[in-house]
């Protein structure tokens, strides 16, 4: 058994070791290992996240295919509470499911909804939401409010809207 033990420990340290190298510095060797930053933890699943999702959507106004659509891929309840808050908003059903599909928070329909509020048709909101925060629109109105058309504003702001506001300011 201890020979065994100590033939797990020998090839452990040569699986170490196959990695190294030593360099020799003032005289000196040191020992060095490429050192691997450990993977960031995957989020928390919830395997009951979807089903949450969809009986929280055909609780409201969505139907049933409506409201699996608008959870699909969904691991909380996050694409429906989005749905919901955009549909008591300006938008349709169709237009808060496409919003707010696979959305991880209510950024989204917060987003359109500040965005339609101020210079943006609905269809513009829509382009500059997906997937975004209110931060989205803040930055879109500013830039229309600045030098940019509708067009490069909506644009600009989708990706990065926090640089686009350092920029403005």
């Amino acid at each position: 058994m201890k020979f065994l033990v100590g033939l797990v420990f020998l090839l452990a340290a040569q699986l170490v070791l196959a990695d190294s190298f030593t360099v020799i510095r003032d005289g000196k060797e040191y020992l060095c290992q490429e050192k691997t930053p450990f993977p960031p933890p995957p989020p928390p699943t919830d395997p009951n996240g979807r089903l949450r999702c969809v009986e929280k959507a055909y609780s409201g106004p969505f139907s049933k295919s409506e409201s699996e659509r608008l959870c699909e891929g969904a691991r909380n309840e996050a694409p429906a509470n989005c749905g919901l808050k955009a549909y008591a908003g300006p938008f349709n059903k169709e237009e808060a499911i496409g919003l707010c599909l696979q959305a991880r928070n209510d950024g989204p329909a917060d987003c359109a909804i500040r965005a339609y509020a101020g210079p943006f048709s609905k269809s513009e909101s829509l382009q500059l939401c997906y997937g975004g925060t209110v931060e989205n629109a803040e930055c879109a109105i500013r830039a229309y409010n600045g030098p940019y058309s509708k067009e490069e504003a909506i644009r600009l702001c989708r990706v990065n809207p926090g640089l686009v506001l350092r920029l403005l300011q």
